[in-house]
């Protein structure tokens, strides 16, 4: 491991206004005598020509010292050595830079931070970072990257590789496991043998860490555009069992031919992740992943004769069950799991919307809020869902663009309101009319009319009204 490697680098295009504030953050501070440098992933990206941002900065300076020269400066973790300041980036926005002092750290308290810190220089410091290509420092000032880590080969080679010992890279986080798989596929790098042999060794460890990292860094890799690839590598080390199980038990279930000459659910789940292309949209990645997660438990034929009749009855609705206990497990919130559960739920419906479906049960489901997803779902599914030429029929997701896109245009607001939401009878209508008190049978009874009107058996209030007296 080098201990001097510096090489010149002079960013050729127009500086960004962060990297302009963090220039003049270096410079202050090398003024006032002390070692200071970019830290990180920004070097990384820096030197990988992909856009810069969260900019951190390293330095020989202590906190009461950084506190001197930047009195506006604060702590974040001040016992570890890292204060923030706030620099404007435009004249309308300003934001954090964190500046950590130079540091090796001492034991692992809670295989996420240290029990103790002591203030070092800046090879000890780039030694205690967790993959060589974020162990780099970059200067500003002079154009220069220095690397005590072998961090350029690495990038040169395009690997990804634990600073040092392996084994004590992953008891200091275990979350390293997944950041590791994480940078690996967002930059289409392989992970280094020994890397990846800790981590296959220590997974049953990722147990041991909070759910809420572990949900953040899934959503990372699943909005990265190789998603696919993320999940195969997760279920190649093993650390999918653990995290995911229930996705495990996809691989090998059969589906019908006919309609899926892709291949098993497994295939089917990976292929329309892949399918999605780029997007920002959390509640879209997780809808996709889990769209077919009952699948295992619904597989049925059509009659023990023919095994080759496959069925899957009520799999949306389980699938969805499914999805919500998976999401709250990862602690998501509840109108996270709200949207992704019901567009789970509804997407059997888009077929049905085309097989007899009433007008105002399609209005019903077309006016729905989270319609969006649910069609983007609809696109993905049915993308993966190849026929036995090997092609898939998206037909039905281009119809029912239209026909959502024909309901947007004709249906009147008050409609729109009538049909989200049935309103023609309340609680209190029912109750007075059938002289019965409140409890269960209310909410039954009101499922019982709005059905009616959906099926266009009843128009207005009057209809309901009349209808309701029957139940007397």
């Amino acid at each position: 491991m080098s201990d001097n490697t510096k090489l010149n680098f002079k960013i050729d295009r127009k500086q960004t206004e962060e990297e302009t504030a963090a220039l003049d953050i270096v410079k202050t501070l090398q003024n006032a005598g002390y070692e200071t440098y970019w830290a990180g992933g920004a070097v990384r990206d820096l030197i990988l020509g992909l856009d810069v941002h969260d900019i951190d900065i390293a330095t020989a300076a202590k906190p009461e010292e950084i506190k001197k020269i930047f009195p506006e400066a604060y702590g974040r973790g001040k016992a570890f050595g890292v204060m923030a300041i706030k620099k404007k980036f435009t004249p309308t926005y300003e934001g954090d830079f964190e500046i950590a002092t130079f540091r090796s750290d001492i034991g692992v308290a809670d295989h996420r931070r240290p029990k103790a810190v002591e203030f070092t220089s800046s090879l000890h410091d780039a030694q205690r970072r967790d993959i060589t290509i974020n162990g780099l420092f970059y200067d500003p000032i002079k154009s220069e990257i220095i690397d005590h880590v072998n961090g350029l080969a690495d990038i040169k080679r395009k690997v990804i590789r634990f600073i040092g010992e392996a084994q004590l890279r992953v008891n200091e986080d275990y979350l390293r496991m997944l950041r590791v798989i994480r940078f690996a596929i967002r930059l289409g790098f392989n992970i280094e043998s020994r890397t990846f042999f800790a981590i296959k060794q220590n997974v049953e460890k990722i147990s041991q860490i909070s759910v809420e990292r572990i949900r953040e860094e899934i959503s990372k890799m699943l909005l990265l555009k190789n998603r696919r690839q993320a999940i195969e590598k997760l279920d190649e080390s093993g650390l999918l069992s653990i995290i995911l199980p229930e996705l495990k038990n996809l691989k090998n279930v059969a589906q019908p031919k006919e309609f899926h000459a892709e291949g098993d659910v497994w295939t089917h789940t990976l292929l329309a992740l892949q399918n999605i292309g780029e997007t920002n949209s959390e509640e879209l990645v997780w809808t996709v992943l889990l769209h077919d997660i009952a699948k295992p438990q619904t597989i049925g034929f059509r009659s023990e004769k023919n095994k080759t009749a496959i069925t899957f009855f009520d799999h949306d609705v389980q699938s969805a069950q499914m999805a919500e206990e998976i999401l709250e497990r990862l602690k998501f919130s509840h109108h996270f799991i709200d949207k992704v559960s019901w567009a789970i739920r509804q997407h059997m419906r888009i077929v049905n919307a085309f097989r007899g479906m009433s007008e105002r049960k399609q209005k019903k489901l077309f006016s729905d809020p989270n319609i969006g997803l649910l069609l983007n779902l609809t696109q993905a599914d049915l993308s993966a869902s190849l026929r036995p030429n090997h092609e898939p029929d998206i037909k039905m997701y281009q119809d029912a663009l239209v026909l959502c896109e024909k309901f947007e245009k004709e249906t009147s607001e008050e409609e729109k309101h009538q049909v989200k939401k049935f309103d023609l009878v309340n609680g209190d209508d029912i109750m007075k009319i059938l002289k019965i008190s409140a409890g269960p049978e209310i909410g039954e009874i009101k499922t019982e009319l709005e059905k009616a009107y959906l099926d266009g058996k009843i128009n207005t209030r009057e209809d309901a009204l009349k209808l309701l007296g029957k139940y007397q």
